[in-house]
């Protein structure tokens, strides 16, 4: 039983009204984004919410002083999205009456946004590159989205200290991060975008990557540790994702050839050339069966370390799986980004939060779906009308993803952290001299 928000209709919101209702865990969201502040009221309701309602209909500027006004009107509108935008000088209600001196975004988590779209130029499963996909991710292009929370998750954490990360599946073909540190909420847009410009190896907007492999001497320069350190976490996939059978057959068609080639440095012009005539000539049949892309693969590996030219091998893998940012959405302080636990508006999948430490067993196909939560609850429903509202999820498939959520927020919330409360800014620290790693 699944419902699909291409189809609209009444069954859809009569779904969402009780999915608002009896699922949607509007308490735990008022403790997550009051942040165990002195006056949850206060805090809350100069937090921004924006609705995607039937229609096309986009509403911003709504706020709520406690998680029973939240409900209410999630019930009411049943939108199709929301998100959450930054916490304001002013309830956002008043936005219109006041001028842009009075009110301004004072704080916000620091989020971050990965799209499989950004990857389209070397996601050939799924998206542009296959118009006869039907799907919007499959586990081989999958592996992109957890190259990327591996790789953020360990340079926010190491490299900048922070603690509190939730990590979301977009309900479609991304995921999500929000970093709910004090230190993190506090900054301002200067520090913010010396965040991105630091994590920024492959640019997500504009496409263009940057080169690690800048000197062209024999002698390789050494790269920054968290280069290094990035690496390390995205080779053990590379081999996967540029084979025919498993992943995108990345050296078995003439564009890919020449993309992955074309990152070898000018003092290897000749073997570029070589090895790109030779591979374009060759046929399939001549492998005998085996993995085209993976054995061409293997041979400028084992090329490029004979001849000490490890930093193109890095050059290479991180080129193309390394996280793509979309730099305009962390940021923004007043930007918007899709709430936790909503329904995606084309999938029907709820946007979960999952563990990092455990993305193998994480799948993003089998995450609850909305008309599968409704018939969970109604069959719940016969063995136990009486049961709360509140409790109603632990009948159905999204239990683990609001407790695991529930943990988070204990923790985040609580005064024995160092996130401090919603209007402490004593732990604000500039990463404005932050500079990106690349040498």
């Amino acid at each position: 039983m699944s419902t699909s928000f291409d189809d609209g209709g009444e069954q859809l919101s009569q779904h969402l009204k009780v999915f608002y209702k009896r699922i949607f865990p509007c308490e735990l969201f008022a403790r997550w984004l009051a942040y165990d502040s002195k006056n949850t009221t206060d805090t809350l309701s100069r937090r921004e919410f924006s609705f995607s309602l039937a229609g096309d209909v986009y509403v911003r500027y709504q706020s709520f002083n406690d998680a029973l006004s939240l409900r209410k009107e999630l019930v009411k509108t049943c939108p199709h999205k929301i998100d959450i935008g930054a916490v304001y000088s002013a309830s956002p209600t008043l936005q219109r009456s006041l001028s842009a001196s009075s009110f301004k975004p004072e704080w916000k988590e620091l989020v971050f946004d990965i799209d499989l779209t950004d990857y389209d130029d070397v996601r050939f499963c799924c998206g542009s590159q296959n118009p006869n996909s039907s799907s919007a991710l499959c586990p081989r292009c999958w592996v992109l989205a957890k190259c990327a929370v591996l790789c953020l998750d360990r340079a926010l954490r190491e490299d900048f200290g922070f603690e509190h990360l939730l990590w979301v599946f977009s309900g479609r073909r991304g995921v999500h991060c929000w970093v709910c540190d004090s230190t993190a909420r506090y900054l301002d847009s200067t520090s913010r975008t010396a965040v991105v410009d630091y994590l920024s190896l492959v640019t997500a907007d504009s496409r263009k990557t940057k080169s690690i492999q800048r000197d062209s001497n024999a002698v390789e320069s050494l790269l920054h540790p968290s280069v290094d350190a990035a690496f390390e976490i995205l080779q053990p996939f590379f081999a996967d994702f540029v084979s025919d059978s498993r992943g995108q057959g990345l050296l078995s068609h003439p564009d890919r050839i020449k993309r992955i080639l074309s990152f070898l440095p000018p003092d290897l012009a000749a073997e570029h050339d070589s090895l790109e005539e030779m591979w374009l000539k060759e046929t399939e049949e001549s492998h005998g069966g085996f993995d085209v892309s993976l054995k061409r693969w293997n041979t400028l590996r084992r090329f490029l370390s004979d001849r000490g030219r490890s930093n193109v091998i890095k050059d290479i893998v991180i080129n193309t799986i390394y996280p793509r940012l979309d730099a305009h959405v962390t940021t923004g302080i007043n930007h918007l980004l899709k709430s936790p636990f909503c329904v995606h508006p084309k999938t029907g999948f709820v946007c979960v939060p999952f563990d990092p430490r455990k993305l193998e067993e994480f799948d993003p196909m089998s995450v609850p779906k909305l008309g599968d939560l409704i018939g969970q609850l109604a069959s719940s429903r016969n063995e136990d009308g009486g049961e709360r509202h509140l409790l109603a999820y632990k009948h159905t498939a999204i239990r683990p993803a609001i407790e695991m959520f529930e943990q988070f927020v204990s923790r985040v919330s609580s005064p024995s952290t160092d996130v401090g409360g919603g209007d402490s800014k004593a732990e604000v620290v500039n990463f404005a001299s932050v500079r990106p790693v690349v040498a």
